[in-house]
């Protein structure tokens, strides 16, 4: 999901910016993982609240060529959602009734437009995007909508109080955070406001998307959440072995705090269908479940 270059730099600060990589395996991974924790949220009870940092345009132009021909076109052109892993079905089916597309996909839905279809017209959206062009892009796409507010500030900064505000609707609450880690500084900001939002909640579930080209970042991301008191699991699903030095994803994960029940199975059960169609070569995929606690002193080995 990196930004064009002439060739591989180590040490670039990659961009995994939504409109520049929509519909990549990524997305795949994360839009998957999204929708199964929105409906098994919705299904706990009424009233889910939706709170979103880095939320984007809302719906991506797909070209001729890109980085989804190694993600939801390896699905597109899949045998009938059906027939497909339940979790891994009902994302299809949701891309293709909210994108655009026959042989190919065209258009690709994001998160907003995946999380407005799994809750329903009546629940609250709180979505946060800094870039202005994105905003008045996402603002088109969900028009006359009086559950959504669209607020063009930093999600991150914002997340505490959403969340907040999200809880006082005395429903479950689910919170996105998908930042385009452009800087390396990220990995320390991130996973520092997410532990604050965490504290200063009481039940959200936090779902934190991060990108995979060695394990050395997501490993140390995690032992900062342990050692600033949170605990949590990923899930991270590898379609181009580590080994493997590229411009584009090996992978991703899912980071999730306070998850609803089954939700763990229900990625379980999807990651080797999507690996079957996204790997890169044949058979050279893999799949990490990792949990963790905060031991007593506040410090955490992965």
């Amino acid at each position: 999901m990196s930004s064009p270059r002439s060739r591989y730099q180590p040490d670039a600060a990659p961009d995994y910016s939504h409109r520049f990589h929509a519909g990549n395996v990524g997305d795949v991974w994360k839009h998957c993982a999204l929708v199964e924790v929105l409906r098994l949220a919705a299904a706990s009870g009424p009233g889910v609240a939706y709170v979103e940092s880095h939320a984007g345009e809302g719906s991506y132009a797909l070209g001729p060529t890109g980085e989804w021909t190694e993600g939801i076109g390896r699905l597109w052109t899949a045998a009938e959602p059906a027939r497909l892993d339940d979790a891994v079905g009902r994302y299809v089916e949701l891309c293709r009734r909210l994108g655009a597309g026959a042989d190919r996909p065209t258009r690709y839905p994001g998160s907003p437009l995946l999380a407005r279809a799994v809750l329903g017209a009546d629940a609250s959206m709180a979505l946060h995007e800094t870039d202005p062009a994105a905003c008045r892009g996402l603002a088109a796409a969900m028009p006359n909508d009086p559950h959504v507010v669209v607020a063009e500030t930093d999600g991150l900064a914002a997340l505490p109080a959403a969340v907040r505000v999200a809880e006082t609707g005395g429903g479950s609450v689910v919170a996105l955070v998908d930042p385009p880690y452009t800087q390396k500084a990220d990995w320390t900001r991130v996973p520092d406001a997410l532990a604050v939002a965490v504290a200063a909640s009481t039940r959200a579930c936090f779902l934190l998307w991060y990108p995979v080209k060695s394990l050395t970042r997501p490993n140390a991301m995690i032992a900062r959440l342990g050692a600033a008191g949170v605990s949590g699991v990923i899930a991270e699903l590898i379609t181009t072995p580590l080994s493997h030095q590229r411009q584009r994803l090996n992978g991703s994960g899912v980071l999730l705090v306070r998850p609803p029940r089954r939700t763990l199975r229900a990625l379980a059960a999807a990651a080797p269908v999507l690996a079957r169609h996204c790997a890169t070569q044949p058979r050279a995929w893999s799949f990490r479940i990792h949990s963790w606690e905060p031991s007593a002193r506040g410090e955490q080995t992965p």
